[in-house]
């Protein structure tokens, strides 16, 4: 199936150099919600299927992206596109479109993908990971795209909640399932609410990462010394806090830093598509990686959320290289995997041509 194209919610300056650059960089991605990469024209066709409303929306207003700077709104069209992927078709599809529209067609290599289970509130455990699993390997077949999958908890409900989630992980362990998240507002789920099931699922030996967009600098260290995460999902503010910045660069733990949405939602800067924090974040020594969150609803791409930093940061072929290489060492491989996952990167970079750009006042 041919995806529509939509309008990039942020624009750039029109620079083929540029463009071309950033296309042809291998990409690797550990911060892509499926249900946030869930092309428009899919939900409006899988509402039909199952009758559900939208409203009178189409697939042309269907996600209204700058409204996004409200969190609450984003997820409730959050909620809307999970009601309508329901049967193991539907979720074979939505991943394989994400793997493969959405990933390999913008030089993705791999990507672990972040699956959000209560955000299907009426779809068994086992039939939403049956549709998931039969996409990914449908998708690695055809575009040698690899992937894995990290089960999120929604922060707003219970620690009683996450653990029973945990527990259902656990029950139905398969190895495409590398690891646990935590996602949602976080002003409704502080990080100690979820230790339990966080503990929980280190035993069962799971990776572990949590979302911190919006919270204190101290949620971080909450994240790394109560809840054992090894890698911090946004964690912009961790800046804001000398000490915190400085055991983070000395343990060299990863950021997954989505440049478009967060400047959207104002969580790496101000929203006037400078990405300072990112910047600040690189600066200090920081492990950044880059992807794109929930990339049509906010109006972006693998491809575009690199170009975007280009512009802004003046990044060039190098710098671009380096997030991959950071996402490379930050990823839930086996050491085997990520050798030869290095070497595909490696291999792709050196045919690259390098564009060096200045930085650019967006105004």
């Amino acid at each position: 199936m041919t995806l529509a194209p939509f309008a990039f919610s942020t624009p750039t300056p029109h620079d083929p150099a540029i463009d071309a650059m950033v296309a042809a960089l291998p990409k690797v991605s550990l911060h892509c919600h499926l249900i946030g990469s869930v092309a428009a024209q899919t939900v409006v066709e899988l509402a039909a299927k199952h009758g559900v409303s939208l409203a009178g929306r189409t697939a042309e207003d269907l996600y209204d992206h700058h409204s996004y700077a409200d969190l609450g709104e984003f997820l409730r069209v959050l909620d809307v596109v999970g009601s309508v992927i329901r049967d193991v078709d539907d979720f074979h599809r939505v991943t394989y479109e994400s793997l493969t529209a959405g990933g390999a067609a913008h030089g993705v290599l791999y990507r672990e993908i972040q699956l959000s289970p209560p955000g299907h509130p009426d779809v068994p455990y086992p039939r939403l990971l049956a549709g998931v699993v039969s996409g990914m390997r449908a998708a690695r077949a055809d575009t040698g795209i690899d992937s894995r999958l990290v089960v999120g908890i929604n922060r707003e409900r219970s620690g009683a909640d996450a653990v029973a989630l945990v527990e259902e992980v656990v029950a139905h362990r398969i190895d495409e399932v590398v690891g646990i998240g935590l996602d949602y507002a976080e002003v409704n789920g502080p990080p100690g609410r979820f230790v339990e099931a966080f503990q929980l699922a280190a035993r069962h030996g799971l990776e572990r990462t949590a979302h911190s967009e919006s919270g204190p600098p101290a949620h971080i260290r909450t994240l790394l010394d109560d809840l054992g995460c090894s890698r911090v999902d946004h964690g912009y503010h961790v800046v804001d806090d000398p000490d915190i910045t400085a055991r983070c660069v000395a343990e060299r733990v990863p950021f997954t830093c989505t440049p478009v949405s967060s400047d959207i939602g104002r969580y790496s800067g101000s929203g006037d598509g400078t990405h300072h924090r990112i910047r600040e974040m690189v600066d200090a020594g920081l492990c950044v990686t880059i992807d794109s969150d929930d990339p049509p609803m906010f109006g972006t791409d693998p491809t575009h959320d690199f170009r975007v930093l280009s512009h802004a940061l003046g990044y060039g072929r190098d710098q671009l290289a380096q997030l991959t290489f950071n996402a490379i060492d930050a990823c839930w491989l086996d050491e085997s995997d990520r050798r030869d996952l290095r070497a595909r990167a490696d291999t792709v970079v050196a045919g690259v041509p390098d564009r060096h750009t200045t930085l650019e006042d967006p105004s």
